[in-house]
Formats: structure tokens, sequence, C-alpha cells
């Protein structure tokens, strides 16, 4: 059974359709059929001769013995980025989604484990600058609330992240951090938001370095050992912990001070360099030296900073399961602040793994085009990449061929068959190319002219004049008028040979307003247990549950989206404020501060330099914040711009408090992405 698939202006664009009545060689099952519970969950999945097993747009698992008329919840889910798929072996269920999976012979009573993938590790771009050094990224609210959602069942007797508290004290503003105000009483929320404001590393690597490094995020049962070493800050691997720099507040500040200091800033000596980035270094896969070293080409400032820090890069065995560990040599760090990073953080990174089954083996393909195969779902091999298949040209669609071989449909439009997962041939694929009108509007702002919004869409003035009629060649436009502007592109229909797996069946439809929590049994927590900085970190059993909705059988084509216009950047000026410490004097303040004692007198109305009082809050100079805008197409919504931005969700909601998710934008709104 074939279907279509569009692919727009050389970005290709994906929709699967549901796969209904068809049965597979060695499958021994069939589809089954959409069906709704009394709330209104669409449940889609597989079926065996007396149990159907699915899961909802959410990615919580539900069963149903009667055909699919009512569905009970499993209280269990693979929720970070919904169920790719779920699969009936012959003798267990499958259900897929992200790195992880969970298997199940009764579809009732599931078991989590991670999927031997993970080949979209990058050991040379773990994280982006970007991502990494954004100041202020998350509110203490909005921290607050996700160590809530991480963990919401605190073991009595001990305190969790959630509620610790810590009276902080001020530290100076430097070449590396801004000033710190301390308070009393303050939560962990509230340090990890100042300290990213101060520093400019991002509160959300901040919470993953304490995850990776301790698990007090999600530990329900942490020691004070864990609060006193959050960061693993001064804890190298071959020598004991510094007190000095114990305590949560300590090790938060002075870990974000670090990575500020890995980039030798103005002020600071050029000491490390010995991991310059766009050239290959030899990194260490282990503190034993006699494991040896690994090339490894740093592409950025945020991954040579996590090589200084935590100085060794995974071998292969431990990239070959994501959550265990791996032989004597293997490391896990920089891997574990990888996943968790992605696990947490980036719900629009698409790291799906599709499955299916044929003749008694198991076959999972993630969309880089790593296949690992199983006969019993419990012992998985790895045993190759799909051909042309990487992160620029993701895998779109897995499933079998008409003769019965595993087939895969890549996105640049390309298939492949296997017989064996090994050796591939290419398949015939059928496509068609028209040309279509691409039309976006802008709304001009003050300064705009026509020369300009031109360049920026590529295309020529007189045809922005001519599209909107405009006056005097274009030279009398004014703020608030929306013009329109029309290119040509080029769109690809793909009649794809890939079947999906026979007992797979994807629609959309609502979704629970509230899905029901994961259930899972938090391990036995040692309180004073020993640290190691390098064991394996479970990254988060309950993730969050972004919806992914699939278009049905009669969806109609995706329309191409509108190219991307240049960001709006704005820069706004704010004063820097210095409160007097005794034994402060002028000469001293405008040092600390890189400016001189007659301009401090001068902006702060000082007549006697001689003459300032403890507690005084003095002007010492001025920052200037840059903040970039999305200036709103047709069509948008939070989780688009978030997408084509690559910006997480979670930031746009903090950044654009007026404006909600699954809300239509209004054309032309800015919508802040920094």
């Amino acid at each position: 059974m074939n279907h279509w698939l569009k692919l727009a202006l050389s970005s290709f664009a994906v929709a699967v359709l549901a796969i209904t009545g068809v049965v597979q060689p060695g499958s021994g099952v069939s589809p089954a059929s959409a069906n709704t519970d009394p709330t209104g969950t669409v449940i889609h999945g597989a079926r065996n001769t007396t149990i159907w097993v699915g899961a909802d747009a959410a990615g919580v698992l539900h069963w149903s013995e009667n055909q699919g008329t009512s569905w009970t919840s499993s209280g269990f889910g693979l929720t970070k980025s919904g169920v790719t798929s779920v699969v009936w072996t012959g003798s267990q269920f499958l259900a897929t989604s992200y790195f992880e999976a969970a298997r199940s012979s009764d579809g009732k009573n599931w078991t989590r484990f991670m999927l031997p993938l993970g080949s979209a590790f990058d050991p040379g771009n773990i994280i982006s600058d970007a991502e990494f050094f954004r100041s202020g990224s998350m509110s203490a609210e909005a921290i607050q609330s996700f160590l809530e959602q991480r963990n919401p069942d605190c073991r009595s007797g001990f305190v969790c992240m959630k509620d610790y508290r810590e009276t902080t004290f001020s530290r100076d503003a430097s070449v590396l951090c801004n000033a710190y105000e301390g308070a009393e009483n303050e939560t962990a929320a509230q340090i990890i938001a100042k300290v990213s404001a101060a520093c400019g590393v991002s509160a959300e690597a901040l919470l993953v370095l304490i995850q990776k490094e301790q698990s007090l995020v999600t530990l329900s049962a942490p020691s004070t050992i864990r609060f006193e070493r959050a960061t693993g800050y001064a804890c190298p691997d071959t020598a004991p912990c510094n007190a000095q720099f114990f305590g949560f507040y300590n090790q938060v500040y002075n870990a974000a001070k670090q990575f500020k200091r890995y980039s030798n800033p103005p002020g600071t000596s050029r000491f490390f360099t010995w991991f310059p980035i766009g050239r290959t270094s030899q990194v260490r896969l282990h503190p034993n030296a006699s494991c040896g070293t690994t090339p490894v080409t740093i592409r950025n400032q945020a991954t040579a900073g996590l090589y200084y820090y935590t100085p060794y890069t995974p071998n292969q065995i431990a990239m070959v399961n994501l959550a265990t560990a791996g032989d004597s040599c293997s490391s896990y760090g920089n891997r574990n602040f990888w996943r968790v990073y992605n696990y947490w953080f980036n719900p629009t990174k698409d790291f799906r793994t599709w499955a299916t089954t044929r003749d008694g083996v198991t076959m999972v393909v993630d969309r880089d085009g790593t296949i690992a195969t199983s006969r019993d779902l419990s012992n998985w091999q790895r045993i190759g990449v799909v051909p042309g298949a990487s992160p620029a040209n993701a895998v779109s669609e897995f499933g079998q061929s008409n003769q019965g071989n595993y087939a895969v449909l890549t996105a640049d439009g390309k298939a492949f068959q296997s017989a064996d997962g090994v050796s591939w041939s290419e398949m015939i694929v059928q496509s068609t190319q028209a040309s279509q009108d691409i039309v976006t509007r802008h709304t001009v702002r003050s300064g705009d002219t026509v020369w300009g919004i031109a360049r920026a869409n590529a295309v020529t003035v007189a045809s922005v004049v001519a599209e909107n009629a405009l006056p005097q060649s274009g030279s009398l436009i004014r703020v608030g008028q929306v013009l329109t502007i029309t290119k040509r592109g080029v769109v690809t229909t793909v009649n794809s040979p890939v079947i999906l797996d026979p007992s797979i069946v994807i629609t959309s439809g609502a979704t629970r307003p509230n899905p029901p929590a994961e259930v899972v049994d938090p391990p036995a927590a040692d309180p004073e247990a020993p640290v190691d900085p390098n064991a394996p970190v479970d990254p988060d059993a309950s993730p969050e549950a972004p919806t992914e909705e699939t278009p049905a059988e009669d969806a109609e084509p995706d329309v191409p989206l509108p190219a991307l216009e240049p960001l709006v950047v704005e820069r706004v000026t704010n004063d820097v404020f210095y409160t007097v410490a005794r034994g402060d004097t002028m000469l001293r303040i405008a040092f600390r501060n890189r400016t001189t004692v007659s301009k401090l007198a001068a902006d702060n109305g000082i007549r006697n330099v001689n003459r300032i009082r403890v507690g005084q809050r003095l002007k010492v100079g001025q920052t200037t914040q840059e903040m970039s805008y999305h200036r709103a197409q047709e069509g948008d919504t939070l989780e688009r711009v978030a997408e084509r931005r690559s910006v997480t969700l979670s930031t746009l909601l903090t950044l654009n408090t007026s404006l909600q998710s699954g809300q239509a934008i209004t054309v032309g709104t800015l919508v802040r992405l920094s």
C-alpha cells in the first residue's frame, strides 16, 4: 500500500498516514483500529489474539480486553516525545519512543529499557553555545515548577532539591560574573536562577550538571553530602573534594563561573587552551590513562567547557546502551549530560525510533539511521546504519516492503530495503514535481524600507511594489501596513513504498487534559553512599509529555511553511549598581568595575569622593542586553516557532507570558526568543 509524502522547498516534511488491512509474512497479527476511551483519548497500537495495547498522544500506554470498546490505563508511559510505534512481536509487545522503549508480555505490566542507539551523540558538539550560555534562561518560578514535576514525592525525613533552602552571601562583580546579592533562606530554584543571570550560564545547563553529578533533581532521598558537592566542583576523579567549596550555593556559583573562565575572557590569562575550538584534540576515555584517548574535533566553547570540567569522552560500548555501564574503560559524565539535557529540554529535537518485526526478529531504527535487532527484546545488537542516513538526511519512515523485507525512506526521498538489515538495495520511488507559490506577510515597523524588506525576503523591490500596489515606487509605506511577498518554490510529492509494521495504527485526535502520571518504583537510596561523578545516571523516570499528533489517512497535504524572516534584534541598556561595603573606597570600587573615580562621582552626584557610606548604592556602569524576536507568520504557534527557531517551548512560554501553548499567533506579532 503506497501513500504520499510531500517534500517542500528542499526541506522535506513527512506526513505518515494510517495503515490498515495489511498483514505481512511472519507477523501473525492483524492491525488494530483507532478507538477512543470514555475520556476521548485516542488510542493507537497493536493487538494479539486476546488483548489490544495502545498509546495515547501523550505516550501513556493502555490496554483493552474487549476489542477497544473500553480502555484501561497501565499507569505507565513513554511520555518524553510520545510513542512512535507499538508492535506485537509474536511473544511480547514493544513500545518505542526517543532513546527508550518498554516491553510487556501481557500488555498491562511494562519494563522500561534504553535502546542501544544514540547515534545522534556528537562528542564534538555536546550542546550549542546558544543553549549553554543563556543568562537568566528560566525564572525561579519556572525552575521550582520543573523541580516539583521531576520529583513530586520526597521520602519522609529527607530534604529534596525542590524543598532545599540556604542563606546566601553577596559576591562582587568580576570579569566572569555580575554581582550576586545574597539573601536569607533562598530556595535552590532562586539560587540557580540568580547564578544563571549573574554568570550567563543557562539554568537548564546548571540543572543538568547537578543531575549528572549528584542526581539531586530526581533523588527522593538525597544525603547532605550530595548538596555539599552538588555540581562536583573541585571534586577531581583522582583526589578528594576540596571542602572549601562545599555547599549548594558555593557549588552552583563556582561551577557557572568556571565555565565562563574556560573561555579565557578579557581580564584573564589564556590558560585553558588544550581543547581548542575547531581543531582535533586527543580526549581521554577514562581517568585510567592506560585506557587511551580518541580524537575529537571540538566545535564550540560549551563543548570545550564540558571537557575541561569532565575531561573524558564515552567509548563505543558506553554508547551501545545509554543508561547502563560499559566496561572498565567507560566514562559517562559527558554522555549523561547530553542525554539528560536532550531528554529534559529539547522537546523539538526529534530522536524518534521506529520498530518492525519479521521472522522472529525485531528491528528498531532511530531518526539518524542507526539499526539494532533483537529476538527477545532483552538482548540487543547494533548492526549498522541505513544507507545515506544522517542528522542532515533523517529517516522519515521505517517498516517493510512489498517483498517482506525491511524498508526505510530517508528525507531526501530515497528508499532502501534489506533482508537482514546489513546489506541494503535501493528501491524505486515514484515522485512528481510541481511549482507552487509560497506567500509570506510582512508587517511594516518603524525604520523599515521597501529595499530592506525585499532584501530580507530575497525578492526584488519591483516585485514588492507591484504586488502591493505601493505608491511612489515604494517610498511611502506606513508602520503597521501588511505587505504580501510571493515567491515561487518547487514541491516534490513522493509515493512511499514503505509499509509500516502491520500491527501499528497511527491516528490523531483529542488527548487527555491531564494524562495520568506514570507509576514508577523509585530506587532505594543510600543517603550516605559515596559519590561517583562518573557513575551512570538515570535521567528521569517521569518525563514530561508534549503532544505529538500524526495526520490521519484523510488529512490534507502539509502546506509549505513560509520562508523565515530575519530576526528582529533589540538592544536595551541597563544601569549596573554596586552597594558599598565596609572598607570600600571610591578608588577600589572604580578599579573593580573598570571605571574611574571621576565618572563614579559624576554619575552618582558625589561632591566629596572621600565620603561614601556603607550601604550606599552607586551606579558603576551599564550593560547592554540584546533581545531577539521572531515576527509571527501565518499559521504560527509557539510550538512551530520553537521548532523553526530551535528554541525550547518552555523558554518561549517564559519570555512571552501573553501567549499560550497551541494558540494561533497574530501575523506580525513579535515573539521573543532570547
